[in-house]
């Protein structure tokens, strides 16, 4: 179902289970309330991994990070610099290294054969590119649809490989059995110029196509100078139906009036039937600093940025080992009642010479990237009319920062009134009304909604409704519809 059946008189069809009260698609009125952005708390401990290996080269950095239930561990790639390669050309330039944990935040650097290393028998460096060059930017997941076991683990990296009598850097697929053994597929690219970001791929459910995020062709010509860098840190897409035959890249978005210049790149992942973008914006000048920002989509071509531009994982002090840039490479990792954001931090911006700095994590609870909150004055936010297909109600919320003692959150349900009625009139339904409604005041993932202690709806199962939240001092994250 589309907005368009909304609009010609239809209920929304939203299903069961979580839905962020992000954006505006399920919002049909609001009053006194204000959209604030949630921030994950950094890690006490970090910097949680650091280059100490002779083999990482200058700085070990873009984390990503799974959880492998066939494993039973937190398994982490990470991107290692050699600029003595790099100038001199004697090695690898850009590799790849790896981790474990058994919690998330304490990693070990396993010793291993897999990737001959030039100088050493064993390190933790997994994959130096198929030519050696450079291999940068990676994305892995475990694939449980995948029927050939020497596949099951997939890799989108930015790797050089021979076209035209010589080596060219472009987007490409690698694949192995273990998540260590790298394999690259195909003769070709992906995307065949040097898209010089975090290049990853989401996939559509709904759509049923996979959508590419990488940098806008144009990059080409554009460098290190502000003049030129802004021709090319933009946010770019292309689709695919089958992951073999890709779209052209079309620029989804780019900086307006109120942002910084440059986006340095993003990372997009599906999180409650949204898409959710956490992008780097760059500062105006030669020294090129970094915070992240977030943003939301619906189909993962639109995005609505927050008004505010506030950062949603900021930078360190100045001096810190994450003062100078901060940027996210991974999907959220569950953990528990919390989601894990890992991340890269530098000491000095991306220009400047000093390359120290790092890799942490910051914790945030489950489904808290922002909220609609209500202060000292009684506000109000109305839902759109949806289809209930369960019959139980939860809240994810808690109180305001600072907020009075009089705290709460009231929910109703209510039908639309018909055509031709007493104007205004959208009085709740008997028995879900807000004057039945029990109060919930508690700081919950997943609160539930009762009137005088009933939280059954079964009797409306199956009907349209809305929800009117009444709200003081608190904060509302997202609402779950459940079938118990």
């Amino acid at each position: 179902m589309t907005e368009h059946d909304y609009f010609a008189g239809q209920p929304l069809q939203i299903g069961c289970g979580t839905h962020l009260l992000l954006d505006d698609h399920i919002v049909e009125d609001r009053w006194r309330l204000a959209r604030v952005l949630e921030r994950p708390e950094k890690f006490i401990r970090n910097p949680i991994l650091v280059r100490d290996k002779p083999w990482e080269g200058d700085l070990a950095y873009r984390p990503h990070v799974i959880y492998d239930q066939t494993v039973g561990k937190y398994r982490m790639w990470y991107q290692c610099i050699s600029m003595m390669n790099y100038y001199g050309a004697a090695g690898p330039v850009y590799y790849i290294g790896y981790a474990e944990s058994d919690d998330g935040f304490n990693w070990q650097k396993p010793l291993l054969d897999v990737c001959d290393f030039p100088g050493f028998k064993k390190t933790n460096i997994v994959y130096c590119g198929t030519h050696r060059q450079r291999v940068q930017g990676v994305q892995v997941w475990r694939d449980e649809a995948e029927t050939d076991q020497a596949r099951r683990y997939k890799m989108i990296c930015l790797e050089a490989r021979p076209l035209a009598g010589e080596l060219q850097s472009g987007v490409n697929l690698a694949v192995s059995p273990d998540g260590l053994r790298w394999k690259l597929t195909g003769e070709n690219h992906i995307l065949d110029y040097h898209s010089d970001c975090e290049n990853h791929v989401v996939y559509d459910p709904e759509r049923k196509r996979w959508i590419l995020y990488c940098r806008p062709i144009h990059m080409y010509g554009a460098g290190r100078k502000i003049a030129h860098r802004h021709m090319r840190r933009r946010v770019a897409a292309m689709t695919s139906d089958d992951f073999v035959h890709w779209s052209y890249p079309r620029t989804v978005m780019v900086p307006d009036e109120r942002d910084t210049p440059d986006y340095d790149a993003c990372l997009v992942f599906r999180y409650a039937g949204q898409f959710l973008m956490l992008y780097h914006a760059m500062e105006g000048d030669d020294r090129g600093a970094n915070e992240t920002r977030l943003a939301v989509s619906r189909d993962g071509l639109h995005w609505q940025r927050f008004w505010s531009r506030q950062p949603f994982l900021a930078r360190g002090r100045e001096g810190d080992w994450d003062g100078g840039q901060i940027t996210v490479s991974c999907p959220p990792v569950p953990h528990g009642d919390h989601l894990l954001i890992y991340f890269t931090g530098t000491v000095a911006p991306q220009y400047d010479e000093n390359m120290a700095g790092g890799m942490g994590v910051a914790m945030i609870r489950r489904d808290r990237f922002a909220a609609q909150e209500a202060g000292d004055q009684t506000g109000f936010l109305l839902t759109r009319e949806f289809l209930l297909e369960g019959n139980r109600l939860r809240i994810n919320c808690s109180r305001k920062e600072g907020g009075a003692a009089d705290a709460y959150i009231k929910v109703e349900l209510t039908e639309h009134p018909p055509l031709g009625g007493h104007f205004g009139a959208m009085p709740g339904i008997p028995g879900f009304r807000l004057e039945n409604a029990d109060p919930v005041t508690a700081n919950r993932t997943d609160a539930p909604v009762t009137w005088r202690g009933n939280g059954d709806l079964s009797v409306l199962t199956g009907k349209a409704v809305y929800l009117r939240f009444e709200m003081k001092n608190m904060k509302i994250f997202a609402f779950q519809v459940t079938r118990e």
